[in-house]
């Protein structure tokens, strides 16, 4: 039997348990490439996390799964995504 992974979804949030990112929120934008990019809060910053790494940390909860944001709050996190990322060109 096949088992398909759970597809991660623009605006779920993912907290860090453990490691250099403890008490981080991660909110996931968009997939590029081999990777899954973030925006960190409350640190406010974009993080790109191979997939490959997040995986791993799913399944040793270094990371889990919160929340798929509302809407409204989503586009207010997208906006600032926007921001920090035409700043970083």
């Amino acid at each position: 039997m096949f088992f398909k992974k759970p597809k991660i979804k623009k605006g779920d949030v993912y907290a860090v348990q453990t490691g250099d990112f403890v008490g981080q929120l991660f909110n996931f934008m968009k997939k590029d490439g081999d990777d899954y990019v973030f925006l960190s809060v409350p640190d406010i910053k974009i993080q790109r996390v191979p997939i490959e790494k997040f995986d791993f940390g799913k399944e040793h909860e270094i990371i889990e799964f919160v929340e798929h944001l509302p809407k409204n709050i989503f586009r207010v996190i997208e906006a600032q995504y926007k921001i920090l990322a035409k700043e970083d060109g």
